[in-house]
């Protein structure tokens, strides 16, 4: 007889347990979308951080840099000799997947550098910066946009050796 008398306090605390999680369950559903990436649900919209964008904070600023590019060097000062047209790559940095990408063969120099994404801009133009450390390696900044479906990274950097800078360049980059 004592067994019985929990049954009803037992069906209770089932019935309660259930309708908290169908509550949480649906309160931190955003629309009909999970928010990505460390997006977080407001007003049924998700807030994306800082190097993601989409509905569902899905896509990386710098996912539409990533791939293989012609580079052209249009012009530098004082003139560097050389190949005029190479390849280099785009990947993901993995330091920050979102808005840092690694550009490999950077200025036919076997080297690579990490460059910025600072923002995502809805007609498809990004800016893109690129940073030495210690007056050594490149300073660059320029743009990254995308038109007609060919995606082109323009930028204006300074060489740096020994501290001492170098050319000043202009580089296009276009995706194959």
């Amino acid at each position: 007889m004592r067994s019985f008398r929990f049954l009803p306090v037992a069906a209770l605390l089932v019935v309660l347990t259930t309708c908290a999680l169908v509550y949480s369950s649906c309160k931190n559903k955003c629309g009909s979308t999970t928010c990505q990436n460390g997006g977080t649900c407001d007003n049924n919209v998700c807030i994306c951080p800082v190097g993601y964008s989409g509905n569902s904070c899905q896509t990386g600023w710098a996912d539409a840099s990533i791939g293989t590019y012609t580079c052209v060097r249009s012009a530098c000062t004082p003139a560097v000799a050389g190949i005029n047209s190479w390849q280099s790559s785009v990947t993901k940095d993995a330091t920050n997947g979102g808005y840092t990408i690694d550009i490999s063969n950077f200025n036919n120099s076997n080297t690579t550098v990490v460059a910025t994404v600072d923002t995502a801009a809805a007609n498809g133009s990004q800016a893109i910066r690129i940073s030495g450390t210690g007056g050594t390696g490149t300073d660059a900044s320029g743009s990254l946009t995308i038109t007609n479906g060919v995606t082109t990274i323009a930028l204006h950097f300074t060489t740096y050796t020994g501290g001492i800078a170098g050319s000043s360049c202009e580089m296009t980059m276009r995706k194959e």
